[in-house]
């Protein structure tokens, strides 16, 4: 039941994100967009990075339900946190936004 609920939340939200990066492109030119991109950008040295990334893994666990004790439930949770850390990180320009 938990699993078909995840599942389904999963899917909204990406459906969602596509939308609203088909809506961002169409809505804002070329060059706007990639001025946009560089303006936030990933730490370039290695232990910067890997905090950066920790930090914004943590924010993310925070605004979550805490993280179940079954294999299953913990798998699904961390795939959830994982979609988000990667929606977080298209956001920041360092991979595609939309495919």
């Amino acid at each position: 039941m938990i699993e078909t609920v995840l599942a389904t939340v999963a899917l909204g939200m990406v459906f969602c994100w596509r939308t609203a990066c088909r809506q961002a492109a169409e809505a804002a030119p070329a060059g706007e967009m990639s001025a946009a991109a560089g303006v936030r950008r990933l730490p370039e040295d290695a232990v910067l990075r890997r905090h950066f990334l920790a930090q914004i893994n943590n924010e993310i666990e925070a605004g979550l339900a805490p993280r179940p004790s079954d294999s299953v439930l913990r798998r699904h949770h961390q795939a959830l946190v994982s979609a988000k850390l990667q929606q977080v990180l298209a956001e920041f320009g360092s991979r595609p936004a939309c495919r």
